[in-house]
């Protein structure tokens, strides 16, 4: 396939990929279904430096869950219960059990000291080893790669609960393989629902996310908290998907929705926000509600602009003038980040009926930002090739079709003036070497790990080439990224020239440069 629109070309199993947003294999997976082809996929774990520390909160979490399901877990496993978590909800999110000060004193038979507190499965005081969590409710923390990385401990027993001396949620703190601001609760099991409905919804806390997965939301996590970091941004931005924020509704709650939105719309991601005013967060809301009060804020859920400007008006007293005009100023600077124009326009028009002022007025402070953008945008668009950026394209557009180009390519030419152009060169050759062929839908599948060649292929795709050429043309490219190199030599010649005092060196380095356009004349 080829899009002459956005550069996007590849065979079957890339576009399955790309459309769906998944791997390799599972694209493989799905092709040989369509195809009513049995496959199995040997998927071998990746050897990690980290396997070690892995594999100890892996034997801690079998520990914790086999703790539950024992008669010393009755009392936790009634607490659980008595919350509304059946029993498959509490196997699909791993929860356990930690018991009295036993765990650590097991894993020291197989595992060093250092490592168990490494991963702080175990804490050290007054030179004698302890287990972290003693007499909580446990809930891994797992990877995309279905690595446990962390627990959260929760109290449950009634003495302690009244205790507020110690956290009702006590967290493995960060370690070598746990790093709270890259981790997104609960994406062990909702990715390839992220990745099938094309939406995440972001929750604030475990209970949230479990509650919402058991009436059927399965593509939500939890932030851990409401720290949103650049980490957590750019794993969403992978996911190419849009983004549902249900956090707390209480006033935190509704300020982190208001910083996450803001950031998630900066990078021109589509964003709407749950709603609902009577509860604190979605746990109490489903339990108090139902099912289908849930579907129904969920299906009634309000875009970010909106949120964030009725968010705006709290506190304000409307009827002042100074307080609309400060609440006027902050929606235009909202409306700045908008990059969809209709839905710019029409919360304009809002604005300008609700507070009877001029359109002109509010477009006025939004036309110098806007501008900038649009000149940015027009510069991406539109960008400008020279004919040394033309002759590397063609030469390689025309390696990826005809084999006597390749061959072409390495006894005239052998390089091209672009680094990331001649990496692509270089990897059509070593593909050809390699397999003793060229077809353009392998080589893609060759370099699909490789983003920065991707993205060079894209642009030699995107370019209008057209597959038809003679010797003549090509010959023209070539002598063109010569002319280019002869020139840049020359120039760095005169300056040689230029640096030198010696009268001898200057007549030698004047007869090279003659030398060289001499050459140059023959072609």
């Amino acid at each position: 396939y080829k899009c002459f629109s956005c550069g996007e070309s590849g065979n079957v199993i890339t576009f399955v990929q790309k459309y769906n947003n998944i791997s390799f294999q599972e694209a493989i997976k799905i092709l040989a279904e369509n195809a009513g082809i049995n496959i199995t996929l040997d998927t071998p774990k990746k050897q990690s430096a980290y396997d070690k520390y892995y594999d100890i909160n892996d034997t801690a979490l079998k520990y914790y869950k086999n703790n539950l399901i024992s008669s010393v877990g009755t009392e936790a496993y009634k607490y659980l219960t008595d919350r509304g978590l059946t029993k498959e909800l509490i196997n699909e999110f791993n929860i356990g059990l930690s018991t009295g000060n036993k765990l650590s004193s097991m894993l020291l038979k197989k595992y060093d000291e250092v490592s168990l507190l490494s991963v702080d499965i175990s804490k050290e005081i007054s030179g004698n080893i302890y287990d972290t969590f003693q007499n909580r409710i446990i809930f891994p923390v797992i990877d995309e790669d279905r690595n446990v990385i962390a627990f959260s401990g929760r109290k449950y027993l009634r003495d302690d609960l009244n205790d507020n001396t110690q956290p009702k949620y006590l967290n493995t703190k960060e370690t070598i393989i746990f790093k709270k601001g890259n981790v997104l609760y609960n994406i062990n099991n909702s990715l390839q629902e992220i990745k099938k409905s094309k939406e995440i919804i972001i929750t604030e806390g475990f209970m949230d996310t479990i509650r919402m997965s058991s009436i059927g939301y399965k593509n939500v996590v939890a932030l851990m908290g409401t720290a949103f970091t650049k980490e957590h941004l750019e794993k969403i931005k992978s996911y190419k998907c849009r983004v549902v924020l249900n956090l707390d509704q209480d006033n935190a709650g509704k300020s982190a929705t208001v910083s996450i939105g803001d950031e998630l719309i900066k990078n021109n991601i589509d964003v709407s926000v749950i709603v609902f005013d009577d509860y604190k967060d979605s746990d109490e809301y489903i339990v108090n509600k139902g099912r289908d009060a849930f579907d129904l804020a969920y299906k009634n859920r309000i875009s970010f602009i909106d949120f964030k400007l009725k968010y705006l008006r709290r506190n304000r007293n409307m009827s002042d003038s100074v307080e609309i005009s400060k609440y006027i100023n902050q929606a235009i600077e909202s409306l700045n980040n908008i990059d969809d124009d209709i839905l710019r326009e029409l919360k304009i028009n809002e604005i300008s009926r609700e507070f009877g002022i001029s359109d002109s007025v509010i477009k006025g402070k939004l036309k110098d930002r806007v501008r900038k953008k649009v000149e940015v945008k027009s510069e991406v668009k539109n960008k400008r090739y020279n004919k040394y950026d033309i002759s590397e394209i063609r030469i390689l557009y025309l390696m990826l079709h005809y084999d006597e180009v390749i061959n072409e390519f390495e006894s005239s030419l052998g390089y091209l003036i672009n680094d990331n152009m001649s990496s692509l060169a270089y990897k059509i050759i070593e593909f050809r070497n390699d397999y003793g062929y060229f077809e353009y839908s392998d080589f893609i599948d060759y370099i699909s790990e490789d983003e920065k060649l991707n993205e060079t292929l894209k642009e030699v795709m995107k370019y209008h080439n057209e597959d038809v050429y003679s010797e003549g043309e090509l010959e023209s490219y070539i002598n063109t990224i010569k002319e280019y190199s002869i020139k840049k030599r020359i120039e760095l010649l005169k300056q040689e020239m230029k640096d030198t005092l010696d009268i001898n060196k200057k007549i030698e380095i004047a007869k090279k440069i003659e030398n060289i356009n001499k050459e140059v004349l023959k072609w």
